[in-house]
């Protein structure tokens, strides 16, 4: 509906970030975007989490009363501008769960990214409730081939960063799925920081992954694999004369490790690149551009899935070479940010993009400007909903 002219636009958005306390800079930085450019957009913003009482991790030290997932929100709250503006529910309760209650009885609409938010109760009388799925294919997948909850009651709307989904051959969840661009605030990632970086990335082609993440399912005879299945595909891709440095979870003891190693790709911890947000966001920037291979759920559906990841590379200047997965289709295709399907194709990207970088970082920002910038993706999504900041 409409708003009243007098006020912004009342937003509730429901993030992931307390549930990952460690290591978790990809992980913050994919809602806090979202968080960002609805308050971008014109929009007052109030954060939520739900977390359990019961995963909260103590401080490693035991000396500190506030856990890890407390201390990484208070901090996030602080250092990007929401402090009055956000609520920590453990189980049901929070400090501030009166102010948030008295805030969100005149609140416009809930953004629920991942659809992680699940206190209904606490949200029922909002007009609009959007569900945005952050995982196309899997989210479908797990919905209807495992049986799992996902949470799809309680909500009005339905959005997903599978800007081809409707396309895709996946089982029916019942619901109306409308795609939307991935977010990037060209604010907070325009600025690097001198931070001091655990390995130098400079003259490689980068990315930050888990090698292991989702459990694989097979669906009508076929496989809908994770990163593992779509890396072993490029394994090879060093041989092309690829100088790749990937930060990732694989331990050296690891049958890939050994082989990917004796290949010619390098490895870093990723918890040295992601225990900081400054040292993540260096990393990208110190970069040559991002080279990343997508889930093979999402490569075998072609729902359009696009990496926030490579959103923040962009908005960097730095270019993508990203596995293609419908989302040319939409983003363009070009100079700057490229799809590939085989490895010959990867690596012809990366040679071309290596021959001009300077023209090819030029594009990579003025893509991420014209179409990822955060304030312009959540106006076009608020639009939808009826919500217009500023009107």
């Amino acid at each position: 509906m409409p708003t009243s002219a007098h006020r912004k636009p009342r937003i509730i958005c429901a993030v992931v970030i307390a549930h990952v306390p460690e290591n978790s800079s990809g992980n913050t930085w994919a809602f806090l975007n979202w968080a960002i450019g609805l308050r971008e957009s014109g929009c007052d913003v109030w954060l939520v989490e739900h977390l359990d009482r019961k995963a909260l991790k103590a401080s490693p030290d035991g000396a500190d009363a506030v856990s890890l997932n407390e201390g990484l929100w208070h901090r996030i709250v602080e250092e990007l501008g929401f402090a009055g503006r956000a609520t920590l529910f453990l189980d049901d309760q929070a400090d501030t769960a009166e102010d948030f209650t008295r805030w969100a009885a005149e609140a416009d609409a809930l953004i629920n990214l991942s659809g992680q938010f699940k206190l209904h109760h606490r949200v029922a009388h909002v007009p609009r409730r959007a569900y945005v799925d952050l995982d196309p294919a899997f989210t479908q997948l797990w919905a209807a081939t495992l049986d799992v909850d996902m949470n799809f009651a309680g909500h009005t709307d339905f959005f997903t960063v599978g800007t081809r989904l409707a396309a895709a051959d996946l089982p029916a969840t019942g619901r109306t799925w409308r795609p939307t661009l991935t977010p990037v605030s060209l604010a907070n990632w325009t600025r690097v920081d001198d931070a001091p970086l655990p390995v130098d990335p400079a003259g490689c082609w980068t990315t930050v992954t888990h090698w292991h993440g989702y459990k694989t399912m097979t669906w009508q005879g076929r496989l809908y694999g994770d990163k593992r299945e779509s890396l072993v595909g490029v394994r090879e891709l060093p041989r092309q004369g690829a100088r790749l440095l990937v930060a990732t979870d694989m331990q050296p003891d690891w049958t890939d490790y050994q082989e990917f190693s004796a290949a010619g790709w390098r490895f870093i911890n990723a918890a040295k690149i992601t225990a900081d947000a400054r040292v993540y966001r260096q990393f990208l920037a110190a970069s040559v551009g991002e080279f990343s291979v997508a889930k093979q759920g999402y490569v075998l559906s072609r729902c359009g899935w696009f990496s926030d990841r490579s959103a923040c590379y962009l908005a960097l200047g730095r270019p993508v070479v990203l596995e293609e997965t419908g989302w040319s289709e939409l983003l363009p295709n070009g100079d700057g940010l490229r799809a590939w399907t085989t490895v010959d194709e990867a690596a012809e990207a990366l040679k071309d993009f290596e021959r001009d970088l300077p023209r090819h970082r030029a594009a990579a920002r003025r893509i991420a400007e014209e179409f990822l910038d955060a304030r312009k993706v959540t106006t076009t999504f608020l639009a939808r909903l009826d919500i217009h900041p500023g009107e």
